[in-house]
């Protein structure tokens, strides 16, 4: 999968590949699970060698890994993108992150008004939209820095 992100992302016009010197371990954070501080330890060290390289993004090539890393774009100096959202724009496609703006709010009130229309039209009660909100923002394995 590494080799397939990389010639997808070289192939967009304008994007700058960076190593960060860390260990491509092969596979989603996801299945890291069962090693939690390893697993805080190896997204610390992500976010730390993307600020001292400078990078402009931090691209998640997997979406499980996306959705942990998103809200630390609050607290960084670099955006953190999905892997599709470089596709995308290279062909004049681009969709909001809505995922990572009501992830980056880590107020579940906020969000369920944020949300409101959306969960009445699906007919979500509050009490399961309370619920689905904290485990979306309980999935944040390196706690976020505090600023807002």
């Amino acid at each position: 999968m590494v080799e397939a992100a990389i010639r997808l992302l070289t192939a967009v016009p304008g994007v700058e590949l960076m190593d960060l010197g860390l260990p491509a371990i092969g596979l989603m954070s996801n299945a890291l699970r069962t090693l939690p501080d390893y697993k805080r330890q190896l997204q610390l060290r992500e976010l730390e060698a993307a600020r001292d390289a400078g990078v402009d993004a931090l691209v998640a090539v997997y979406h499980a890994d996306h959705r942990e890393l998103c809200a630390h774009e609050r607290d960084w100096p670099f955006a953190v993108i999905n892997i599709l959202e470089v596709v995308g724009a290279s062909m004049g496609i681009a969709h909001p992150d809505h995922h990572k703006r009501l992830k980056i709010l880590q107020d579940v009130d906020l969000i369920i008004a944020e949300c409101g229309d959306l969960l009445a039209y699906h007919g979500i009660g509050d009490e399961d939209a309370r619920r689905s909100i904290k485990a979306m923002l309980e999935d944040q394995p390196l706690p976020l820095q505090g600023h807002s």
